[in-house]
């Protein structure tokens, strides 16, 4: 049986709720804000991507507009 292609993911930690970068073809990741082990097949997937750089940059935008959001809610 072929494996299927890599990808990367950007998913949501169910904990702390952060963005973290993840590869398709492992099941879990520790997140590396709150050390939560998450569970990818359970994750909210916010991107995906064949490309680690595209993956790599749909997570900054993600945490720019995380912070955007928090800083709005401050003022």
């Amino acid at each position: 049986m072929p494996n299927p292609k890599k990808h990367y993911l950007v998913v949501e930690c169910s904990n702390c709720k952060r963005f973290l970068l993840a590869a398709s073809d492992k099941k879990t990741r520790t997140c590396p804000y709150c050390g939560k082990r998450v569970k990818l097949e359970d994750a909210r997937i916010a991107a995906t991507s064949e490309s680690s750089e595209e993956a790599r940059l749909a997570l900054q935008e993600l945490k720019l507009r995380e912070r955007s959001d928090r800083t709005s809610k401050l003022l």
